[in-house]
C-alpha cells in the first residue's frame, strides 16, 4: 500500500545547501580578518549564562559566537586557518578579539574560573596555533600598555643616568661659584 500524502511539504530548519554555503562564506570572511581568537567547548551552560557571557565580553571588544563545528571547518580551511579543525570538537563557541591578544585570553581564562562549565580548547593568536595551557600562560602576562611601559622605562633609565652624570660637574661648578660669591 502507498503512502498517501496529507498536507504542504515542512522545510528543514537549516535552510539548505544554500544558506549553508552564505553562512561559511560568512565566518570565511570573519575568519580572514581576524588575527585572534579562542576556540571554547559550552557544554553544560544554559542560554542565561551564554547571554551573560557575551554581554560581558562585548564591551572589552569580544565577539562569541556559538558555531557549527562542520561550518566553521570549511570556513577555517577558505580563509586558510586550517589549524582550526583540530580544536573543533564537541559543542563549540569562538570568542574573536579585535584588540589585544592578551586581554582576550585574561577575559576568557577569568570567565572560565567563574563559570566552571566553560572550557577553554586552544587559540589562534598571530597566525599560530595555541593549546589551552598556552592560551592560560598568555593570560597571565602583563597587558601590552604595561610591557610597552616597562619596556620604554628599561631603555629611559640608562639615557637618564647619563644625563645625570652630564649635568652633574656643572652642578657642582654653579654651587661652589655660588658659594664662593655669597663670601
Amino acid at each position: 500500500m502507498a503512502k498517501i500524502k496529507t498536507g504542504p511539504k515542512v522545510k528543514r530548519k537549516g535552510g539548505g545547501v544554500a544558506a549553508k554555503a552564505k553562512k561559511v562564506e560568512s565566518l570565511a570572511g570573519e575568519l580572514s580578518g581576524t588575527v585572534s581568537l579562542v576556540v571554547t567547548e559550552y557544554r553544560g551552560l544554559k542560554v542565561t549564562e551564554l547571554q551573560e557571557l557575551r554581554r560581558r565580553l562585548r564591551p572589552r571588544g569580544i565577539e562569541y559566537h556559538v558555531v557549527k563545528n562542520s561550518l566553521f571547518a570549511r570556513a577555517a580551511e577558505q580563509s586558510g586557518k586550517s589549524e582550526l579543525r583540530s580544536m573543533l570538537a564537541g559543542p563549540t563557541a569562538v570568542a574573536i578579539g579585535e584588540g589585544d591578544e592578551v586581554e582576550l585570553a585574561k577575559s576568557l581564562v577569568d570567565e572560565a574560573r567563574v563559570l566552571k562549565a566553560l572550557k577553554i580548547l586552544g587559540a589562534l593568536i598571530g597566525g599560530r596555533a595555541m593549546s589551552a595551557d598556552d592560551v592560560t600562560s598568555l593570560a597571565r602576562l602583563p597587558a601590552r600598555p604595561q610591557l610597552q611601559a616597562t619596556f620604554v622605562g628599561t631603555l629611559q633609565a640608562p639615557l637618564a643616568q647619563v644625563v645625570r652624570v652630564l649635568t652633574a660637574a656643572q652642578g657642582n661648578l654653579v654651587r661652589v661659584l655660588q658659594a664662593r660669591g655669597s663670601q
